[in-house]
This record gives C-alpha cells, structure tokens and sequence, in this order.
C-alpha cells in the first residue's frame, strides 16, 4: 500500500495556520532583529549589523507580500507549498546567520551569544510551527545547522575541540527539544480543538445543524446580564399536526422543512436567533421592553408563517403556535424558563390561541400535577368522578337522539377543575387509558339506565389519539361496548387516526365489525387530507366548533361548513354540528341539511338525572322542520 506524502498526511490547513501565526508575529520578530543588531553589533561590527538587519526585515517584507492573502482556510497547493517552505527555511537561515556573523567577529564569546540567538530561533519554530511537520523542519534546520560551525569557532579561538563537540552536542540537544516542544504543544493543540468541537456539538442539535436547547439556555443567561430595565422574552414555536405532517413528507424533508422554517422565523424577526428545543418545537430568546413589545414580536413570528414554505418545487403549509414565557415570573420560578414556553403552547392550542403567554395559575408545576394524576387514579378507583352528557339534536326530526359523554373531576380540595387540567397530564403519563375504560363503563351503564326509562339514545366517548395504536386497549373497549344496549360511538380525531395509520386503520376496523361506531371529531381543525378521509371506515363527521360559532355571520365559514356537510354525505357520513350557540346557528345548519347539531344554544353538558328530566320535555316539543336552500 502506498504510504502517503508528508504533504498528504498532514491537516489540509496545517501550512496556512503556520503562515497566519507568523503574520501575527511579524512585529516581534522584527523588533527582535533590531534588538539584536543594536544590542550585539560590537560583537559583529556596526555595518555588518546594518547589513543584516536590513537583509532580514527584506525576507520578512517579502514573506508578508506574497503570503499576503492567506487566512486559515486555505489550502496550499504544491507549487506554493514549496514556494511557502523555501521562504520560510531561508527566514530562519538570515536569522540564524547573525549568530554566525557574532562568532565570526568575537571568537568563543560571540559564540556563546550565537548560541543563545539559534536556541531561541529553535523554541520559537517548535511553537509556531503548529500541526506541520514541514514547518517545523524549514524553521529548526537553520538553527540546527548553525551548531555545525561551533566546532571551528571554538578551535580558530584556540580552545580545543571538545568544547567544540560540546557546543555541537548543546545544539543537538536543543533541536530534539524544539521537536519535543513542538509535539507536545501539537498535542494541546488537538486537545483544544477537540474540546472546542465538542463544546460547539454539545450546542448543536444533530439533525439539523440549528442551535439546541443548551445554546438557547446559554443565550438567555446572556440576556438576563444585559437586559436592564427590559425583560427576557422566551417563546417556544411548536408546529401544528407535526406527526401528520412528517408521515405525509417523510423524515428527511421534514429535517429540511424545519430548518426552513427556522431560516424564515430568523429573517422575519432576527433578535430571535431561533433554536431547536425538541423534533417539533423551535425555541427563540429576546428582550423586550413590556408585554405590548413582546407579544408584537410574536405576532411578527406567527406572521411569518402565513405562507407556504417551498420545500424543493412543493410549497408546504405550516402553522405554528407560540407560547411565551417571561424570565420575570417569580410564581412560576421552580418551572424552567422554556418549560413554560412550552406548556404555554399547549394552553394555546386547546383554546385556539396562536399566540399565549404562560400564566402560573393555569399551569401546575411538575410535582403538583404528579400528585394529581395519583388522585385522579384514587377518584377513578373510588367512582369519585363524574359524567355529564351533552344531548345531540336531530335536526329533522327535532328530537335528542344521542349524547356526547363528558368527564368532570370535583377535586375535594381544588373544587370543580376544567377538563384540560387534567386530560392532557392523563395522557402524557399514560394514565387516560384508565379513565377512558371507567368513562366507557359510565357510559355504558347510563345508557341502559335511560333505555329502561323509554329514552333510546347513541352514546358518543372520546377516544384518544394515544390508545389508537394500544390493540390490548382496543380489546377492553370491545369487551366493555359489548354489553351496551344500543349504538356506542367513539370520537376520534382525524390527526390522530393519521399520525398512527397503519395500526389506527386495523383498530378502528375492528370496532366497525362490533357495531361500534366511529366519529371523526374535530374536522377541519387538523389536516383534513381527503385521501386519508376516503379510507377512514367512520360513520359520523363533525364538524370542529370554531366554523360553526360565527356561521351565520361569516360568509366564509359558511361556505366551509356547507362544503363539509356536502362531502360527509357524499362519503355516507352523518355530520354533526359541534358549538351550536345561536338560533340563527341552528336555523342555518338545519336549512343546510346538516344532520345533528350539539351546543349550548340547545343544552349544557349535564348530569344523567337532569338529562333524565329533559328528554321527556324535548319528546313533547315541537320538532325542528329542516329546510334545505341551494
């Protein structure tokens, strides 16, 4: 196998670091070359001196004009590596010459100087000459040779030849010195750059090449120093359907897609220096000078993302939400910074809020919420939850014909909490497979409660995107449904049902053979890709309560929710119309033909007892008449 050159094996940029450090020193050296022809010229004659130090600054001169555009990327060729090492090796030969010149004219004593002058031209060669091993033999050859001539001085002086040889071997010595100090600084010198990589790494997240969460911490501890009457703003960027969206381009566009992303946040606002905190959350840091300032920024960052991201010759949309967290939050100070930006992000999304600080009383801290899934198990063990329905109205017939199964916690000591609080903890520690099985079991038995009073009616539960992919679940839910005495319906998310596709498709396929029935929840708040919606074996689309809340005083969202009732019946779906809070609402959706509708213009979620009341009522009322227009 061919071994490779010197010039091959060494680093690609190991010559140019040894040109740039030089350059820096060029100063020294030439304050040095003066200092030895002021300081020595009675040992080697004033004009020879002057001819000298004049000769040497030449060289130098020569060396910066022609190395003169070399920084420390720069690769060598052959032709000027050579070019490079001969002016370097006659650098060292001029000022190695001078020692020659001083025992030339002064005997021993000039000798013992010269000696002095090649020892440090040695030392300073070992430090300078970096990672190049051609460096390091063009700068320590001059000096090393200069020893050669100790011999003869000594003897033309009349000393014997020994202490000739003694100085030859001093000269010897030093130059494996200048080679031992010159592999032992290259050895730091890897080690520092090893250290400085790993430094750098350690603030880089791999995938992308953008700054991670450790850099984003790093700048923030910078902006507390410096911010001054100001604050430090923190915002967490979490993209919206990020599992959908990776499933539908696939992992390496969607490294791509983020960095994009990253690239637009950074010109749309470049205080923000955006970093990557998780595979679906950038993280930016900035200071502000009040609220009003920081949540402009933040405007200005979700507005950059109102247009498509072109990624190759496909433009992708992607929606964002940012929460946002402020560093002068002393109620929040056992939850990190970011954390709170992170969970601020979460309280968007389940209001529909693109933009959301952080506020401490709506977030607990860890332990607290640890502490409260053990006492949600305790309430589910103890039948110490509830659940209230909220009736579903047939709008042709004018008649309740199903209901909608609600969770609802009355803490013994937080009193009545808000679903959100709990849900989402519940199925980030996995604890929402237990609570789905206790509020299907509820379901189930209320069902039959009512059907022994004359009322016949569908239950719908919620189900989880995160027990999509548990097929032992599935089997609980199939045992539990299979004692129901009528039509149990489960709502499922579209997201959901995409980002696990393949085993979603099996699962939900099973419960269709079981009579159970599938609701596609929350339609055109996800995706809404129709090609996945086609295969979706579901009975029941429902359209997402933000269309309907202004239906009838929006024209676009009317015309979005006639388009959903439209393709849910060209599918064979029923459609449900969730958020009905206006008679105009009602009379809208029934003249469009929508097929049931829920909301608090028709009734509030409530207990079984109250729903018992209300049934016989609504069966004595008059029904709605549907009126379908074009």
């Amino acid at each position: 196998m061919r071994r490779p050159s010197g010039r091959t094996s060494e680093s690609a940029h190991a010559l140019a670091a040894v040109v740039v450090a030089r350059r820096h020193q060029m100063r020294v050296r030439l304050g040095l070359c003066f200092a030895n022809a002021l300081v020595f010229h009675a040992l080697s004659g004033v004009a020879a001196a002057a001819l000298w130090a004049a000769g040497y600054a030449l060289v130098q001169f020569a060396e910066a004009y022609l190395f003169a555009d070399v920084v420390a990327e720069t690769v060598f060729s052959p032709r000027r590596r050579v070019a490079y090492l001969a002016i370097l090796t006659l650098s060292n030969a001029a000022f190695a010459f001078f020692g020659i010149l001083e025992a030339f004219h002064y005997g021993v004593w000039g000798l013992l100087g010269a000696g002095l002058l090649w020892s440090g031209a040695l030392l300073n060669g070992a430090l300078l000459s970096g990672e190049s091993r051609q460096a390091l033999a063009a700068s320590i050859a001059p000096p090393v040779l200069a020893f050669l001539t100790a011999p003869y001085f000594v003897v033309a002086d009349g000393g014997t030849l020994w202490l000739g040889l003694a100085m030859l071997a001093a000269g010897a010595q030093n130059g494996l010195a200048a080679v031992s100090v010159w592999a032992a600084s290259r050895r730091l010198l890897s080690a520092a750059a090893r250290a400085t990589e790993s430094a750098r790494l350690a603030r880089i997240d791999s995938e992308t090449g953008l700054p991670n969460r450790y850099a984003l911490q790093a700048r923030i501890a910078a902006l507390k120093l410096e911010a001054g009457e100001g604050g430090v703003v923190v915002a967490a960027i979490g993209l919206d359907r990020f599992e959908a969206l990776q499933n539908a381009i696939g992992h390496a566009s969607t490294v791509g897609l983020i960095r994009a992303v990253a690239s637009r946040l950074d010109a749309a606002f470049p205080q923000a220096a955006t970093a990557r905190l998780s595979s679906n959350v950038l993280g930016a840091a900035w200071i502000a000078r009040d609220a009003d300032d920081a949540r402009r920024a933040m405007l200005k960052l979700h507005q950059a993302m109102e247009t498509p991201i072109q990624l190759g010759e496909t433009p992708i949309d992607v929606s964002v939400t940012i929460g946002a967290s402020e560093a002068a939050e002393p109620a929040a100070a056992d939850i990190a910074i970011v954390d709170r930006a992170i969970l601020a992000i979460e309280h968007g999304r389940r209001n529909r809020q693109p933009v959301t600080r952080f506020e401490a009383g709506l977030h607990d801290n860890p332990i607290a919420s640890l502490s409260l899934m053990s006492e949600m198990v305790h309430a589910i063990d103890c039948d110490e939850m509830g659940v209230h329905y909220q009736p579903k109205l047939d709008l042709a017939r004018g008649a309740f014909v199903g209901v909608e199964a609600l969770v609802r916690w009355s803490h013994p000591r937080q009193g009545p909490l808000a679903a959100g609080a709990f849900l989402l903890m519940a199925e980030e520690t996995g604890r929402i497979g237990a609570l789905t099985e206790w509020v299907l079991k509820r379901a189930v038995e209320d069902q039959r409660r009512l059907l022994d009073l004359g009322h016949r009616l569908c239950f719908s539960v919620n189900l989880s995107g995160r027990l999509l992919d548990d097929e032992d679940f599935a089997d609980t839910i199939l045992r539990i449904a299979g004692r129901s005495v009528g039509k149990i319906i489960l709502e499922v998310t579209e997201t959901a049902i995409i980002g696990n596709s393949r085993v979603a498709y099996r699962t939900l396929e099973a419960f269709r053979a079981a009579d159970i029935g599938i609701s596609i929840d929350d339609y055109g708040a996800g995706l809404s890709s129709l090609g996945y919606l086609k295969n979706i074996p579901a009975d029941e689309l429902k359209v997402d309560r933000m269309f309907i809340l202004n239906v009838a005083q929006d024209r676009t969202d009317e015309m979005l929710v006639r388009s959903a009732i439209e393709l849910g019946h060209n599918l064979g779906l029923q459609v449900v119309a969730e958020g009905v809070e206006t008679e105009g609402a009602l009379d809208l959706l029934a003249s469009m033909g929508c097929d049931l509708a829920q909301g608090y213009f028709i009734a509030r979620p409530m207990a079984l007892v109250d729903l018992e009341g209300l049934l016989p009522r609504r069966s004595a009322a008059r029904p709605r008449v549907r009126r379908k227009v074009a």
